[in-house]
This record gives structure tokens, C-alpha cells and sequence, in this order.
């Protein structure tokens, strides 16, 4: 082992003890998260009080009017009209209940005779009993529009299906939200304050002074910080699956890896605005103006769905919003790192363009 390893190995061992002896880090990093996870699991928990339904109607005519007139005043049904493509999506996320699809020839006429046709349902069989309870008032409501149209055999009713699905609930989406927050915090408020109150008090200047290069200083911090963030991640992925039944659908190696680049992006971050800043009372303002529209902005705690395109647009190349994209599809969708090429490529730019920033406004005093 080498003189520098072993200078980077002591450094590292020295900035793991300084940092847990600031308590209000620890509380920063790992307390409010799991506060809000807390949060956000109660209330997932207590939600779901209404049947969600999602239908799709491909018929016209006054029979299909009708049924889906019945349908909408159960009280305990939310109806949410979607074509089969969103109903299915949302079926395996978790959230709906059940899909309904209505066939194109339900309630048609044939040579002055109704057409046979089936209604299709198709719920969650593995928590079946939303969905069921809803398949029998659905069953309900179509054998009496049947018995009112006709007396003879039935012409129609109800083919329901049991689909497999991941099983996710709102607490599944939101973890990689919270999760993609944190490491933005960690990073930039984590860096940005510990290393312009070591410029001020002059401690940096001092480094530089010593036999050890300053190189391997500044790494042993991003060391730290990344190995702290790592454990901060582990213990809340740690703690929503065994509390609140979270789902980690994909791979664990892909996940760490989008949250490692993630890391190194907000720590970038985090050592630009250090380097710029001649104390304290400058990081915060900058921090926040950094972090917040991201934070409100970028899908992590409800979906960009519902944006305006343009903003949509825009808050597609926010760094947050890769890390999140990323972590939610390998968490809820099991995505490989091939399907998420384009967020690894939007994370590997601001990768690029934040650590030149950084090394170009970097001051040691």
C-alpha cells in the first residue's frame, strides 16, 4: 500500500468520524426521511375507501348509456373512463381495482334480436376482494338490463378474469420519490455546508498547507458522503418493506447503480456551490433556489402527468427527475438498465457538466 492510499484510507476514516459527530446530520439524513415515509405509508394505509374502477366503453347506443349511468351512481365506486392500454397500466400499479371493458357490441341489434355480448372484467387476483366485491354488483347490474330486454336465454353478461399483477399501492411509488430527495439533499446541502464552514474557518487553507494532497481530501469527503447515503438508502428501502410491504420488483444491483450516478450528481452539486460560496449565509439561499423546483417539480411525490406540456418539457432534463424516472421504473416496473438508456445518458450529461462547473468556481479560501 502506498503512501497516497494510505493518506486517502486516513482521511476517509477521519471524515466518517467528524461527520457522525454532527447529530444534527444524522437526524437530517435519516430521521426526516423515514418521518415522511411514515407519512405517506399511514396514509396509503388508510386511503382505498372507495372501489376504483376503470372502464373502458367501446359501444354506443342507449344500452351501454345505461349501464354505465348505474354504474357511476354506486357510491362506492370511483369510475375513472380510460381506453384499455391506461386501465391495464394502472391495474398494475395498483390503482385500480378493477378494469371493465365494455364490447362494441353490447346491447346491439341483429335482425330485431339482441346480440349476445360479454361484459369483460378483469381485477387483481392478488388482492381479489375490491375487484370481486365490485365483479358481483357489475354482474348484478347486467342481468337486470338482460332480464328487462328480453325473456329468452341470456344475450348478456359478465366474463371476469383474475390478472396477475405486481401488487404496487401509492407507498410503492412514492418510496423511490423520497428516496431521489434525500439523495439530492445529502448531496448539496450535506457538502455545500460542511466545506464552506471549513473555508471559513480557514480549515481547507490549512490542508492545502500540509504534505497531503488536497485531491485526496475532497475525495475522502465524497467518499464518506457517498457511503453515508448508501446506508441511509439501504435502511429506508429497509424499513418501507418491512413496515409498510413495499415492492422492489426490479433489481437491487440496477437500483443502487441509478442511485449511486445520482449520488455523484447532487454531491457535484453540492461542491459547486461550496466552491463559489465565501460562507454560510450564501449556501442556503443558492441551495434551495437549486433544490426546491426540483424537489416540487420533478415527480416525486405525485406524477408529472398531469403538467402542461411545456413544463412537462422542461422538467424532463431536471437531474432529480432522471434519478426518480429511474428508481421508480426498476422498483414498480422492473426495468433493466438498457430500457432506461435515456435517463442514464440525461444523468451522465449533468454528470459531466456539473463536475466542470465545480472544478471551475472551486476557491479553497
Amino acid at each position: 500500500m502506498n503512501q497516497n492510499t494510505r493518506s486517502f484510507l486516513a482521511l476517509t476514516k477521519a471524515s466518517l468520524k467528524m461527520y457522525y459527530r454532527n447529530k444534527g446530520a444524522i437526524i437530517f439524513s435519516l430521521l426526516i426521511p423515514v418521518a415522511l415515509l411514515s407519512i405517506f405509508g399511514f396514509l396509503s394505509k388508510g386511503s382505498g375507501s372507495s372501489i376504483q374502477i376503470g372502464l373502458t366503453n367501446h359501444a354506443t347506443g342507449e344500452l351501454p348509456k345505461q349501464f354505465v349511468e348505474t354504474l357511476k351512481n354506486i357510491k362506492a365506486f370511483k369510475i375513472k373512463e380510460i381506453t384499455e392500454e391506461e386501465a391495464t397500466a394502472e391495474l398494475g400499479k395498483g390503482n385500480l381495482d378493477l378494469e371493465v371493458i365494455i364490447p362494441e357490441n353490447f346491447g346491439a341489434i341483429e335482425n330485431g334480436k339482441p346480440i349476445t355480448s360479454n361484459i369483460q372484467t378483469l381485477f387483481n387476483s392478488a388482492k381479489p376482494q375490491s375487484g370481486q366485491i365490485a365483479n358481483f354488483a357489475i354482474i348484478e347490474i347486467v342481468s337486470n338490463i338482460d332480464r328487462k330486454l328480453t325473456n329468452s336465454p341470456s344475450v348478456l353478461s359478465v366474463k371476469s378474469t383474475g390478472v396477475t399483477t405486481n401488487n404496487l399501492g401509492y407507498f410503492d411509488f412514492i418510496l423511490p420519490g423520497i428516496l431521489s430527495m434525500t439523495i439530492m439533499q445529502l448531496g448539496i446541502f450535506g457538502v455545500a455546508f460542511s466545506f464552506v464552514a471549513m473555508k471559513a474557518s480557514g480549515a481547507l487553507r490549512r490542508i492545502q498547507a500540509t504534505p497531503v494532497h488536497p485531491l485526496y481530501f475532497v475525495l475522502a469527503q465524497a467518499t464518506v458522503r457517498l457511503l453515508v447515503t448508501l446506508a441511509t438508502a439501504s435502511l429506508l428501502i429497509a424499513f418501507g418493506t418491512y413496515i409498510f410491504g413495499f415492492h422492489m420488483v426490479g433489481s437491487y444491483f440496477n437500483f443502487a447503480i441509478v442511485a449511486i450516478i445520482g449520488i455523484l450528481i447532487f454531491l457535484g452539486i453540492g461542491f459547486a456551490i461550496a466552491g463559489w460560496a465565501r460562507d454560510e449565509t450564501q449556501v442556503a439561499p443558492v441551495a434551495n433556489l437549486i433544490q426546491l423546483p426540483m424537489l416540487l417539480l420533478s415527480g416525486v411525490f405525485f406524477s408529472r402527468d398531469g403538467f402542461p406540456s411545456w413544463l412537462k418539457t422542461i422538467t424532463d432534463y431536471f437531474p432529480l427527475t432522471y434519478v426518480s424516472h429511474g428508481l421508480r421504473k426498476i422498483a414498480n416496473q422492473g426495468a433493466s438498465l438498457a430500457e432506461l438508456l435515456p435517463d442514464l445518458i440525461g444523468m451522465g450529461v449533468w454528470l459531466i457538466l456539473i463536475y466542470i462547473l465545480a472544478v471551475r468556481v472551486f476557491k479553497w479560501e
